[in-house]
C-alpha cells in the first residue's frame, strides 16, 4: 500500500525549509546527517541512509537510522557491501539512474530490521558522484508520486549543498596557494633597492616596500590607507603634479620619471623621480598601480642651488662670468652623471644574468666616463681565473665569455685591497700578458676599478682611453661609484643564481630521496617479514611478494643450489609455472659461469636455448629478459633470485642495485636461518647436557657432604670431652693446639652446612609470588641484629620496588648479602650499611652498599665462584660458599649478580631481578 498516512508531512514549506537548512551547512557529514533526519521527519523512509562515495584508499561512509534508533553494524556493512548502491546497473535494481528501486534479500540484516526493498536516489552533479541516498520500505508501503518527486527534489537540493562545500573547499585551498605567492612576491618586494608603493587607482596606498618606509620616514601600517597624493607639496608645481598624477592613476596611463615634490608628515619636503605602471598589464583601470620612487633631492637642491648661483651670477660683474659659466659647466655634468647613474642602476634592476647587467652597464657608462674601450671581469677564485664578463670598444660590444688566467690577469695588491689603480700610460713600461694585449687595441691609459663585496675582490671594471694621462680625479670618483653600484648588482645576481641552483639541486636530491625512502621502507618490510618468518620457504616467498613495489615483474622465484647434490630447490615462486617449494636437478635450471661466479646479469629468452626445460617455461609465461641475481655468502652462491618482464632490454641500473640489495637481504636470512638451526640443535644437546652433570655435580656435593657429617661429629664430640674433663691435664699448648681442632671442625660443619645449602637450590622447586621487598629486607636485618651486636652500625634502607620470586630463596640470599656487609665493616670506626632499589630496562635492581674494606675490582667478576675468597677477606670468618648461593639463588631466578668497589672505599653488590614471572629452566 502507499505511505498515504505520512503524506500529511509533504507541504513544499518543508521542502523549502531543508533547502534553508542546507544554505547553513559546511561539511558533507552535516548534509548526509540532515538529509537522513528530513527524510525520518517527512516520513519517507522506515529506514534512511546517506552512502557516500569511498575515497581512493577509503571505505563508503554511511550516515543514518532505522526509525529513531542510529544504524547497526550489520546493517551499515550491508549498504557498504552492496555493489548496486555506488555502482547503479550491475545488479538487480529497477528504475531511472537517478532513481532506483533494489529489493532486499530475505536472510540479509536490511531484512532483519523490517526492510523489503531500497529506494535509491543519486547525489551528485553532471560531471562528480557524491553518493546516494537510501530509503528503506517496509513490505506493505510504497512511495506515492509525490513523494517520489519530493525524495528527488531533496536529494537534488542535498548534491547542490554537497557541490558548495566542495567548490568552497576547492576554493580556500587556491586562496591558500595565493597567499603563499604573495608572500614570495612580497619579499622580492621588500628586497628591492627602490622604493616600492601599491596603491589603488584612486591613489590609496595598499603595501609599501622598506625602502618606502624609509624615504617616507614612516612605518607601512602609517602609510597604507594614505593617499599617495595627499603627500604632494602644496605648492603651484606640486598641485599640477597631483593632478597629473590623479589622471594618470585613474586613467591607468604609465609615467616614467615623473620628478614630484613630496611633503612628509614630518614637513620635511622632498623630491623624486617617479615612475608608475599598472600591475594588470591587459589595462585594467580597476587594476592596482606599481609605483616606483627615487630620492632626487639631492640632485633638484643642486639644480636650484645652480639656477640661484645662476641668477646672482647675472648681477655681477663681467670678469665673474666666465668663472660661473664654467661651475655652471661641472655642474651640469655633475648633474648628467647622476642622471647616467640612475639609468644604469634601473637598467641594472631589469637585468637577469651577469652578463645582461654588464652589457647593461657598458651601454651607459660612457655617458659618465667617455671610454676608448671597457670591460667587465669577474675573479674566479677557486679557478685562479678571470671571466670577462662584457666588451665595449668605440661603440660596439665584443665578444664574452674569455677566461684569463690570474698569472696573466691585470691584478695588483691595491686592487686587491679595493683601492683604484690609474695607469697613466701602458707604453711608458714594457707590459706582458692582458695589458700588452689591450695597448695593441689602441689603449694607452686604463682606469682599473675594483668591485668588492663584503671585503672581498669580486671583480673589475676597467675603462681605457686612447690618449696618456686622460682620468682626472672626478672620473676616477664617478668611475668608483659606477663600480660599486656594479659590484652590488653582480653579487645579488651570483646569489639569486646559487640560490636558483640550490633549488634546483635539491629538488633533485629530494626525488632521489623520496626513491631511496620508498626503497628503504619496502626493504624494511622485508627485513621485518624475514624476521617473523620461521622457514627458508616462508623467508623466500615473504621477500619477493613484498619486492614488487619496488621491482615490478612479471614472474619471480627464489631458487637455492645444493652443489653436491646437483639440485636446485625452489623456496618461492610468484606467477611461475613452478610450485614452490619444489626440487630440480641443476641441469633444468639456467646457471651460467657468470652466475656461478657470483655476478649478476640480465639474459633474453633466447640465451636459455641450452637449457630447454628452463627455455619452456620462459616462453609459457612470455618472458623476454629475466634479471639473475646470485645469493652469495663468503664468496660462495648459495643460490639465485630470478625476476622476469614481459618486455626486452627491461631492467635499468635502479633494478640491478634493487635487486642486488634484495639478493644480499635474502643470502643473509637464509644463512641465519640455517644458522639458527644449527644453534638450535647444539644449543639443545647442550642444555641435556648441562642439566646431566649438573645432576651428577649435586648429587656427588649431597653425598660428600652427608658422608663427612659422621667423621665431624666424631672430632667435634671428643674435642669438647677434651675441653670439658681433660683441659687440666694438657699444657699451654696442648690446649691452643685443641682449641685449633675445635674451631677447625666447626667451620668445617659450617662450611658442610653451605655445600648442602648449595646443592639443594638446584633441586629445590620455586614457588613464585610477588615480594615486598623492603618488608623482606628488613625481616633479614633484624634477625642479623638479634644473632649479634648492631647498635653501632648504621642501616639505611630506601624505597624498593616490588619483584616476583620465591621469598625464601630470596630471604636467604639477601641475609647473605647483609651477613658479608656487617663482617666486612667490623674494623672501620662508624659501619654504615644501605639498601637501595631502582626500576631499570624491565628489571628491578638492587644494591647492598657498605663502607668496609672494599674489594680489588679486578677480582670483583669470580667472588661468585665456590669458595672464591679475595685478600682481604682472609683475615674474616667465611667459607667462600655465601656469595656463590646468591649466584645460584638469582640465577634460578633469571636474574644477576655483579659486585663494584674499591679496595678500603667499601663494597656495592648489585643484583637484578625480572619484572616478569617466567620461571627458570
Amino acid at each position: 500500500m502507499e505511505l498515504s498516512h505520512r503524506t500529511s508531512d509533504l507541504d513544499p514549506s518543508s521542502v523549502l525549509g531543508f533547502g534553508s537548512a542546507l544554505a547553513l551547512l559546511d561539511s558533507t557529514e552535516e548534509v548526509a546527517r540532515l538529509l537522513t533526519g528530513a527524510l525520518r521527519s517527512m516520513g519517507l523512509a522506515d529506514l534512511q541512509a546517506v552512502v557516500m562515495e569511498r575515497g581512493p584508499d577509503d571505505d563508503p561512509r554511511v550516515f543514518g537510522s532505522v526509525g529513531p534508533h542510529p544504524l547497526p553494524d550489520s546493517v551499515v556493512d550491508a549498504l557498504c557491501r552492496e555493489e548496486e548502491i555506488l555502482a547503479p546497473g550491475t545488479g538487480s535494481g529497477t528504475g531511472s539512474p537517478s532513481h532506483r528501486r533494489i529489493e532486499v534479500p530475505d536472510d540479509g540484516p536490511l531484512a532483519g530490521q523490517g526492510i523489503d526493498r531500497l529506494a535509491l536516489v543519486r547525489l551528485g552533479t553532471l560531471d562528480h558522484d557524491f553518493g546516494v541516498a537510501v530509503a528503506g520500505l517496509a513490505a506493505d508501503t510504497t512511495h506515492t508520486p509525490l513523494q517520489v518527486s519530493s525524495l528527488q527534489m531533496m536529494a537534488a537540493q542535498a548534491s547542490m549543498a554537497l557541490h558548495r562545500i566542495e567548490l568552497d573547499r576547492t576554493r580556500a585551498a587556491q586562496e591558500q596557494a595565493l597567499r603563499e605567492s604573495e608572500d614570495r612576491y612580497r619579499e622580492l618586494y621588500e628586497s628591492a633597492p627602490v622604493a616600492y608603493l601599491s596603491a589603488t587607482s584612486e591613489g590609496e596606498i595598499r603595501m609599501a616596500n622598506r625602502r618606502a618606509t624609509e624615504l617616507f620616514d614612516a612605518a607601512e601600517a602609517t602609510l597604507v590607507g594614505r593617499s599617495i597624493l595627499d603627500f604632494c607639496a602644496e605648492t603651484p608645481e606640486g598641485r599640477q603634479a597631483a593632478q597629473r598624477l590623479e589622471q594618470r592613476l585613474r586613467s591607468g596611463e604609465p609615467v616614467r620619471d615623473d620628478e614630484v615634490e613630496l611633503c612628509l608628515a614630518s614637513g620635511e619636503r622632498i623630491w623624486v623621480s617617479l615612475t608608475m605602471r599598472p600591475v594588470d598589464e591587459a589595462g585594467d583601470d580597476g587594476a592596482e598601480r606599481l609605483v616606483m620612487m627615487v630620492d632626487v633631492t639631492e640632485r633638484r637642491r643642486m639644480e636650484t642651488a645652480l639656477r640661484e648661483a645662476r641668477d646672482e651670477l647675472e648681477t655681477r660683474v663681467e670678469e665673474r662670468t666666465a668663472e660661473l659659466e664654467r661651475t655652471n659647466e661641472r655642474l651640469e655634468q655633475q648633474t648628467q652623471r647622476l642622471k647616467a647613474l640612475r639609468d644604469i642602476d634601473q637598467a641594472i634592476l631589469a637585468a637577469g644574468s651577469p652578463k645582461e647587467i654588464a652589457t647593461a652597464t657598458l651601454r651607459r657608462t660612457h655617458e659618465i666616463v667617455p671610454f676608448h674601450r671597457a670591460s667587465v671581469s669577474v675573479i674566479e677564485w677557486d679557478k685562479d681565473r678571470a671571466r670577462v664578463l662584457a666588451t665595449r670598444q668605440e661603440g660596439e660590444f665584443l665578444g664574452s665569455g674569455t677566461t684569463i688566467p690570474l698569472d696573466e690577469f691585470y691584478l695588483t695588491e691595491a686592487l686587491r685591497a679595493g683601492e683604484t689603480e690609474v695607469i697613466p700610460d701602458l707604453a711608458a713600461e714594457p707590459q706582458s700578458g692582458t695589458a700588452a694585449k689591450v695597448r695593441d687595441l689602441g689603449v694607452r691609459a686604463v682606469l682599473a676599478l675594483p668591485m668588492m663585496a663584503e671585503g672581498e675582490l669580486i671583480g673589475l671594471l676597467q675603462i681605457g682611453r686612447a690618449r696618456p694621462e686622460a682620468f682626472e680625479q672626478v672620473e676616477q670618483r664617478a668611475g668608483k661609484e659606477l663600480a660599486d653600484h656594479l659590484a652590488v648588482a653582480l653579487r645579488q645576481a651570483r646569489l639569486r643564481e646559487r640560490v636558483e641552483t640550490r633549488t634546483a639541486d635539491l629538488e633533485e636530491v629530494n626525488d632521489r630521496l623520496s626513491h631511496r625512502t620508498q626503497r628503504l621502507q619496502t626493504l624494511r618490510d622485508i627485513d621485518q617479514a624475514i624476521l617473523a618468518a620461521e622457514s627458508p620457504e616462508e623467508i623466500a616467498a615473504e621477500a619477493i611478494q613484498r619486492v614488487r613495489d619496488i621491482l615490478p615483474y612479471r614472474s619471480a622465484t627464489v631458487t637455492v643450489t645444493d652443489w653436491d647434490a646437483g639440485t636446485a630447490r625452489v623456496l618461492a615462486a610468484q606467477d611461475n609455472v613452478l610450485e614452490a617449494p619444489t626440487t630440480l636437478p641443476l641441469r633444468e635450471v639456467y646457471l651460467s659461469d657468470n652466475l656461478r661466479a657470483g655476478n649478476t646479469e640480465v639474459i633474453s629468452d633466447e640465451a636459455y636455448e641450452p637449457v630447454p626445460e628452463a627455455e619452456d617455461r620462459i616462453r609459457t609465461m612470455g618472458l623476454r629478459s629475466v634479471l639473475c641475481v646470485p645469493m652469495v655468502i663468503e664468496d660462495e652462491v648459495i643460490g639465485v633470485v630470478h625476476v622476469g618482464r614481459t618486455e626486452a632490454d627491461a631492467f635499468t641500473d635502479k633494478d640491478w642495485r634493487v635487486g642486488r640489495e634484495l639478493a644480499d637481504h635474502m643470502a643473509i636470512a637464509l644463512r641465519q636461518s640455517q644458522l639458527l638451526e644449527e644453534v638450535q640443535e647444539q644449543r639443545e644437546r647442550l642444555e641435556e647436557r648441562v642439566q646431566e652433570r649438573t645432576a651428577e655435580l649435586e648429587s656427588f656435593t649431597y653425598s660428600v657432604s652427608h658422608d663427612l657429617r659422621t667423621p665431624l661429629r666424631a672430632i667435634d664430640g671428643y674435642t669438647r670431652i677434651l675441653r670439658e674433663e681433660h683441659a687440666d691435664q694438657l699444657g699451654e699448648e696442648g690446649r691452643r693446639l685443641l682449641n685449633v681442632v675445635y674451631d677447625s671442625a666447626q667451620k668445617m660443619g659450617d662450611l658442610i652446612d653451605d655445600l648442602l645449602t648449595l646443592s639443594r637450590l638446584g633441586r629445590r622447586e620455586m614457588n613464585r609470588m610477588p615480594i615486598d621487598m623492603e618488608a623482606l629486607v628488613q625481616e633479614a636485618y633484624d634477625d642479623l641484629c638479634r644473632a649479634r651486636s648492631m647498635e653501632h652500625v648504621t642501616f639505611e634502607l630506601g624505597a624498593l620496588p616490588d619483584a616476583p620470586g620465591d621469598r625464601s630463596m630470596i630471604r636467604h640470599a639477601l641475609t647473605n648479602l647483609l651477613s658479608n656487609a656487617v663482617k666486612f665493616t667490623q674494623t672501620v670506626d662508624a659501619p654504615r650499611i644501605e639498601v637501595r632499589g631502582e626500576l631499570r630496562d624491565g628489571e628491578c635492581v638492587y644494591v647492598v652498599r657498605d663502607n668496609g674494606v672494599g674489594l680489588d675490582p679486578d677480582e670483583a667478576e669470580g667472588l661468585f665462584g665456590v669458595f672464591q675468597r679475595g685478600p682481604e677477606a682472609e683475615e674474616f670468618e667465611g667459607t667462600g660458599v655465601g656469595l656463590a648461593i646468591v649466584e645460584r639463588i638469582l640465577r634460578r631466578h633469571d636474574g644477576r649478580v655483579w659486585a663494584e668497589g674499591a679496595e678500603g672505599e667499601g663494597a656495592s653488590f648489585f643484583f637484578a631481578l625480572p619484572r616478569s614471572g617466567a620461571e627458570s629452566v
